[in-house]
């Protein structure tokens, strides 16, 4: 089974980001039975990637969807075999591992795949024993699968003629026999000089008796090799038909998948595959791991952990077929269903940091530097430096412990961080209307707001008409009934909201006049609860 995911919503905020990091940090701690990554479902704000950077922590990784992919329900810790090795040692080891299949890998690299229909084949479905014209064999190869002794002759050397039994008289035995053969036979000591005579490659001599001195000082002087086994003539016939190399009955056509293909792509392929499994390799054709169809019948689901929303439409496209194990969220209480109890830490506070910061302190569990770092960043940046309305009690009081855990001046921090931003970048509109963007849907209505924080409203306001124009073509190519900017400035402690689509609605719900494109919105600093709760209450009623 995979790892545990912790994300936030789509187009992340320092929030969304920070507690998704902090928390699996936390899990980590708390939890030693799973594995715990945290994720992010989009770009890194700038402010954020200098958080990251000031407190020296990695960013953790983009992810597309959380559909489940085959690397989530693939065996990883694959029995292999080589292509030199031998049937009988490839029968073992299915045996011993209670396995049907056994990729053939030579350097890392995948190059076929053997099956247990392909062994049973050799072993049981040829009436003669198969000889060596097709598929020729070492001698060395022909001794170690008759757990046998070379004698006489260069364990490298090829066999590729018959196999034969002598089971007859040395005279009738001696016509049948053409040079290259290989011979089976037990004490015949008649037999034995007879057949090097008759050109004999490989002598294999059963039950473990050892061919006099003149027959071995004869297979020397004719080159050819001398074999001796325990078993009996007949055992020795059956294990004949295992001593091919892997690489000459090995399936090369057989279903490779990468490991990120869709679990629901690769279904299909494998149901209709005349084979069991699907070899997974990386784009090297290195092995990954193994599907089965016993992997698919498990119905797996990627586990994940939500942090900052708990809605559909703000996570991660397959989230309804991912398994939901916690939420931890400051929003209202969204769509996100599960099929079975979860933990859900829900509370009416600024930002999803202080839960996760309280989570820590509940746990007893001591807040690394790096950690308190990100969380203190991520409660001053939600809390637009514990001015917004949003802000709690406990926003400070966590504030206040973060700073003394990472020794910083939260105000001097925050304004910083705030900086960030925008120093030294031109935004497009774009960036500055998609970064923060969040739908929320009342009714047959859609209604998106943005939000962009700033230290000086004025650099993005200057730019108010083109920004207008890409709102306006945004709005109709996703079919928003309002698409709404905050421009939401720091210093001055409010919001200049732009808008486009049904304009008469925001300004019922705002009580603004936006004939003139937009509005100023003193002490307006939260989407969620100061503009978002009040639209939503408007277009429902």
């Amino acid at each position: 089974m995979g790892p545990v995911l912790v994300i936030g919503h789509k187009n992340p905020d320092n929030d969304s980001i920070c507690s998704a990091v902090a928390y699996a940090h936390l899990k980590n701690r708390t939890d030693e039975e799973n594995v715990y990554v945290p994720a992010r479902l989009g770009p890194v704000p700038p402010e954020t990637l200098w958080v990251f950077e000031r407190f020296g922590v990695e960013l953790p990784e983009e992810v597309p969807h959380v559909f489940a992919r085959v690397r989530d329900v693939m065996t990883q810790d694959v029995i292999t075999v080589k292509p030199d090795a031998t049937m009988l040692d490839a029968g073992r080891l299915m045996r011993a591992h209670d396995i049907r299949a056994l990729p053939v890998v030579e350097d890392g690299i995948v190059r076929g795949l053997l099956n247990v229909a392909t062994l049973a084949e050799l072993y049981i479905e040829e009436i003669d024993v198969r000889g060596f014209s097709e598929m020729p064999v070492t001698v060395g190869h022909l001794a170690h699968v008759l757990d046998g002794e070379v004698l006489v002759g260069d364990e490298s050397m090829k066999l590729a003629g018959s196999v034969l039994i002598g089971a007859m008289e040395p005279e009738t035995m001696a016509a049948r026999i053409h040079a290259g053969d290989t011979l089976i036979l037990g004490d015949r000591r008649r037999t034995q000089p007879m057949a090097l005579d008759a050109g004999v490659a490989c002598l294999v001599v059963t039950g473990g008796f050892t061919p006099e001195a003149d027959v071995l000082e004869s297979a020397r002087s004719l080159g050819s090799a001398v074999v001796v086994t325990p078993h009996d003539t007949f055992a020795t016939a059956r294990l004949v038909n295992l001593s091919h190399a892997v690489e000459g009955v090995m399936d090369t056509s057989m279903l490779l998948v990468e490991p990120d293909a869709l679990l629901s792509e690769v279904v299909e392929d494998l149901v209709d595959s005349p084979h069991r499994e699907a070899v997974v390799v990386d784009a090297d054709g290195r092995l990954m791991g193994i599907l089965t169809r016993t992997n698919l019948a498990r119905g797996l689901r990627r586990r994940v952990i939500l942090v900052d929303h708990n809605e559909v439409a703000q996570s991660a496209p397959g989230i309804e077929e991912a398994s939901v194990l916690e939420i931890v969220d400051h929003h209202r209480v969204g769509d996100v269903q599960t099929t079975s109890p979860i933990l859900f830490l829900g509370l009416p506070v600024g930002s999803t940091a202080t839960i996760v910061a309280e989570r820590y302190r509940q746990l007893d569990i001591e807040v690394p530097e790096a950690m308190a770092g990100l969380l203190l960043a991520a409660v001053l940046s939600d809390t637009v430096l514990l001015k917004s309305p949003t802000t709690t009690a406990l926003d400070h009081a966590v504030v206040e412990r973060l700073a003394g855990r990472t020794g910083v001046d939260p105000v001097e921090f925050g304004m910083e961080m705030f900086s960030a931003r925008s120093r030294g970048r031109v935004f497009s509109a774009e960036e500055i209307v998609g970064t923060d963007l969040k739908e929320y849907r009342t009714g047959d209505a859609v209604i998106a707001i943005g939000q962009v924080e700033t230290v000086d409203a004025r650099e993005i306001l200057e730019r108010a008409e083109e920004i207008r124009a890409y709102m306006t073509s945004l709005a109709q190519a996703r079919g928003y009934d309002l698409l709404m900017l905050l421009v939401t400035d720091v210093v001055r402690e409010g919001s200049e909201v732009l808008a486009v689509g049904k304009t008469r609605l925001a300004e019922r719900g705002l009580g603004v006049d936006l004939s003139s494109g937009s509005a100023w919105l003193p002490g307006v600093l939260s989407r969620k609860k100061q503009v978002a709760a009040r639209m939503l209450e408007t277009a429902g009623g």
